[in-house]
């Protein structure tokens, strides 16, 4: 995977839920800082947790397997992985649909 969406993902979380990333971080310390993360808003503030998954749009059925099948501690790393992979996903579906600016002539007007 692109290490500038990793970084991007990373920034994203840090504005987002608060987590502390470094400018440059690997993908596990990523998911071991937000599995951490998810872990205390659960015990904590469970409305918080819920909203982050809001934020990032991840598949209500895809936690809901994670929740059968995973036992703690692992569940947390598992959701935080499918948190990681939709923000990017989101990252690599901006860039593909970004449209590049409008070049007009300089005496048009843009509508």
């Amino acid at each position: 995977m692109d290490d500038r969406h990793l970084q991007e993902t990373g920034a994203w979380l840090q504005e987002n839920a608060g987590i502390a990333v470094p400018l440059r971080i690997r993908r596990e310390e990523l998911e071991e800082r937000l599995a951490a993360h998810l872990e205390y808003l659960t015990e904590r503030d469970f409305q918080q947790f819920v909203l982050l998954l809001y934020k990032v749009d991840v598949s209500e059925k895809k936690v809901k397997e994670i929740l059968a099948v995973e036992q703690y501690p692992g569940v947390f790393r598992s959701i935080a992985r499918l948190i990681i992979e939709r923000q990017e996903e989101k990252i690599r579906s901006r860039e593909q649909y970004r449209q590049p600016p409008e070049t007009l002539p300089d005496d048009e007007e843009k509508w």
